[in-house]
């Protein structure tokens, strides 16, 4: 039966029966045509089946195609890539197995069997579509040889993927810098996309501790020790998004940054709670410190209009930012970056710098237990790169009480948490309001 891919509800659906119905990010894997994607989520949300879904439909739509599923040793793919391929996803007499080398199809397409212990066969084709198993297995010179066996150089298909899957891993990974760089697509899988999903099931995965918890039930990128913010939990800090009423008071603050993003979240207070609501986030990089003001104060602009607050009264009690934006820059004798942003609308005032203490700060606030909410909640895809780079966060190995500037050799993406303390300090002790550039002598 050929394959079905749309979308629907997940009532009175059962995947282990044709057709085939992908889910969330399953069905976007079949619609996604990058040369280079990775499906990544907790365990037992459908990942592999997705992925050997689209090559089985690839190789029967298009007559013969190359395709490859490959891993990091050849006979792990026998207890999982196979099984799966043949219990599930091959319908009886669609294809055939040869020689445990390769499924072959009647329209000539092939699935060849591979692992990166033993290259030699990737190595002598070129393939329309990869498929790799369990990509966190990798490592970047197994990416990159892949890389070069999908260049379309006599391609069936009207495109060439590598494609793969894999668990949250450690956030320095090679893949993650991939995709920071723009060469590889992430799509973000959760149990949600598979409607075989139950109680029971889901039990071992929260029954787990620790980081292995983090990436295998939450789906978080965290690394496998030290974790920076331990009381982090997706599952009780972030909440549902609503409108918040005009005499909450809030507040913003900013980490400036050019090459590397800026960042910058505005939150409200609750009245009696003192709950903390971070509600936006703005956080892009390449833009000038003038560009950040008018992007912040537009925002603030649709507030107003939506609350129907006039231009006259103080919607937002402070703005605070990064110490250094206050610093005076000698070049061209131009102004400093809060200068630059008062004149565009947003009157900051430096932040509290102290690190150690204003980690405090933040754990205090989304510090929580059986009895006590956290002070500290996120709306929901509101601030989506502060709860991607939170948990990623470690401690500094050479000093437990600061959150570490590297991983390996790579720069920690800090600017999110940064803010975020910045932000909670300016709650916990404000900065005294009004303070102005002076030139002394």
């Amino acid at each position: 039966m050929p394959l079905v891919v749309e979308r629907g509800t997940l009532a009175d659906v059962r995947p282990e029966t044709r057709p085939y119905r992908p889910f969330g990010a399953s069905l976007e894997l079949f619609q996604c045509r990058a040369r280079e994607v990775v499906i990544e989520g907790p365990a037992d949300t459908g990942k592999s089946r997705a992925c050997l879904e689209k090559l089985h439909a690839a190789a029967t739509k298009y007559a013969g195609m190359a395709g490859a599923i490959v891993r990091k040793t050849r006979t792990s793919i026998t207890e999982s890539a196979q099984k799966t391929y043949e219990r599930w996803v091959c319908p009886p007499g669609a294809s055939r197995l040869w020689h445990d080398l390769e499924y072959r199809y009647p329209n000539g397409s092939t699935l060849v069997l591979a692992g990166l212990d033993e290259p030699t066969r990737l190595l002598s084709t070129e393939f329309d579509v990869v498929y790799v198993m369990q990509a966190e297995e990798l490592s970047v010179d197994d990416w990159e040889l892949l890389t070069t066996r999908v260049t379309g150089r006599g391609a069936v298909m009207p495109y060439v993927q590598l494609l793969g899957d894999m668990n949250p891993t450690d956030p320095g990974f090679f893949l993650y810098q991939r995709e920071k760089a723009g060469a590889t697509a992430f799509l973000k899988a959760t149990h949600a996309d598979n409607p075989t999903m139950t109680e029971d099931r889901l039990a071992p995965l929260k029954a787990l501790t620790g980081y292995r918890r983090r990436r295998l039930y939450l789906g978080e990128r965290v690394a496998a020790e030290g974790m920076f913010f331990p009381e982090w939990d997706p599952t009780v800090h972030v909440c549902d998004p609503f409108p918040i009423p005009a005499h909450w008071t809030r507040w913003t603050a900013t980490d400036y940054g050019f090459a590397e993003p800026f960042a910058h979240y505005a939150a409200a207070r609750e009245p009696g709670t003192k709950r903390i609501c971070l509600f936006r986030e703005i956080y892009a990089e390449g833009k000038r410190d003038a560009d950040q003001a008018t992007l912040i104060t537009a925002r603030i602009r649709e507030e107003r209009e939506t609350l129907k607050v006039p231009e006259a009264s103080s919607l937002y009690a402070l703005h605070v930012g990064d110490p250094s934006m206050f610093n005076k820059r000698t070049e061209a004798n131009l102004p400093s970056i809060a200068a630059v942003y008062r004149a565009g609308g947003v009157r900051l005032e430096p932040a509290g710098n102290n690190r150690k203490s204003g980690w405090s700060v933040v754990r205090a606030a989304l510090a929580h237990g059986p009895e006590k909410p956290p002070r500290l909640q996120v709306f929901r895809g509101r601030c989506p790169n502060l709860e991607r780079t939170l948990p990623a966060m470690v401690h500094d190995p050479l000093d437990p009480e600061d959150l570490a500037d590297k991983i390996g050799h790579t720069k920690t993406e800090d600017h999110a948490v940064d803010a975020l303390r910045y932000l909670l300090v300016a709650e916990a002790s404000p900065p005294r309001v009004g303070t102005r550039e002076v030139q002394v002598g």
